[in-house]
């Protein structure tokens, strides 16, 4: 099964027909996502008449329509993404496995999510039954203002946590040729502030906090109730100095 992925994935003609297929796969998916506002709309057409009132009426059953659009979308296509991604664990996966391929079909179909659905969705409690259903632990009153949501099935955020704008919580890399998996796991009242990019096997504590522009490298874990922050506009000898002291206090 390795050697027939690799060699489909490598030849350039089985690589296109193959990938035909799959974009005609993501069609079908969000066709069958836009079917309920499909309704909505043809419903609203019985409606108009030429009348300034009824073609107002259109026009919210119009707006409803793409409501309905966001939310049947990110449900459906979150189930879709969970059923490609089952029995996916930690690891590491050579380009020509079985669930590289997977992978990649189910990464293409979450890219149209992300750029056409979460980005409206962030903020409420659509984006977190997403989640649930894409496979990722949400506990309760947690608040997730950002749409760039990676590998879903491996996440585990706890209660009461906060994840600010623009974040990257990403469960995937690729490195010396492998595609690596590993969870990202945020504990209860934590906070993860804008514009921070949480990478794989990043482990956080409880009642924890990380700074705007933080990037955590892969595997690295804050106790319960540490803070990390990002030196801000400072040059590396200042840093480097930083660095010194905290070594000798610590």
């Amino acid at each position: 099964m390795k050697s027939f992925i690799d060699r489909l994935l490598r030849n350039p003609v089985t690589f296109e027909i193959t990938s035909i297929f799959v974009y005609a796969f993501y069609c079908l998916v969000y066709a069958v996502a836009t079917l309920p506002s499909l309704v909505i709309i043809y419903f609203g057409v019985q409606l108009l008449d030429g009348s300034f009132l009824w073609n107002f009426i259109f026009t919210i059953l119009c707006f409803l329509a793409l409501y309905v659009f966001f939310i049947f979308c990110a449900i459906f296509v979150g189930f879709v993404e969970r059923l490609l991604t089952l029995g996916f664990k930690p690891g590491a996966y050579a380009p020509g496995s079985p669930v590289f391929f997977r992978w990649l079909v189910y990464s293409g179909l979450h890219l149209w999510l992300i750029n056409i659905v979460l980005p409206f969705l962030r903020g409420n409690n659509w984006i977190k039954i997403y989640m649930r259903v894409a496979g990722a632990k949400v506990g309760k009153e947690t608040f997730i203002n950002t749409k760039d949501i990676y590998d879903a099935y491996l996440l585990e955020i706890g209660s009461e946590v906060v994840v600010g704008g623009e974040s990257y919580l990403n469960c995937h890399l690729f490195e010396h040729g492998y595609l690596k998996l590993d969870k990202i796991i945020i504990g209860d009242n934590s906070t993860i502030a804008a514009k921070v990019y949480l990478t794989p096997g990043t482990r956080i504590g409880k009642n924890s906090a990380v700074g705007i522009n933080t990037f955590l490298r892969r595997n690295t874990e804050i106790a319960d109730g540490e803070t990390l922050m990002t030196p801000p506009g400072m040059n590396i000898r200042q840093i480097v100095k930083l660095m010194k002291e905290n070594k000798k206090t610590g």
